[in-house]
């Protein structure tokens, strides 16, 4: 597996993950809108407990926050690196074919080591 499939495998991944990643915050911001253009003032007051509750019941220590904050990067890289890794190994195979020759094809009649 050469570096250039590699490059094209990890350039592959990065656009396909970005895709779904910007999807996916989309999709979230659309919902977000069409919940926003529903609320009322009186919906909102009514319920301005619960919405404060739910502002207020969500903290989290740093130093565990931290810690799976790095545990989740540290994955995210892991997943990367192993599609991007797949990827070249397919890329490879597609390029190369299922044979064990070198990229160039088989060696000139000349090469003494020929079979």
């Amino acid at each position: 597996m050469g570096r250039e499939h590699i490059f094209v495998a990890k350039t592959v991944i990065a656009i396909v993950l970005g895709v779904l990643l910007g999807y996916g915050m989309a999709s979230s911001m659309k919902a977000d809108a069409h919940r926003a253009k529903e609320l009322t003032m009186e919906q909102y007051v009514a319920d301005f407990d619960s919405y404060k509750a739910k502002l207020d019941g969500g903290q989290l220590a740093m130093a565990p926050a931290v810690v799976v904050g790095v545990l989740m990067v540290v994955a995210l890289f892991a997943v990367y690196e192993a599609l991007a890794f797949g990827l070249g190994k397919l890329l490879a195979r597609i390029t190369r074919g299922s044979t064990d020759q070198p990229v160039g094809g088989p060696p000139p009649p000349w090469v003494a080591d020929r079979p």
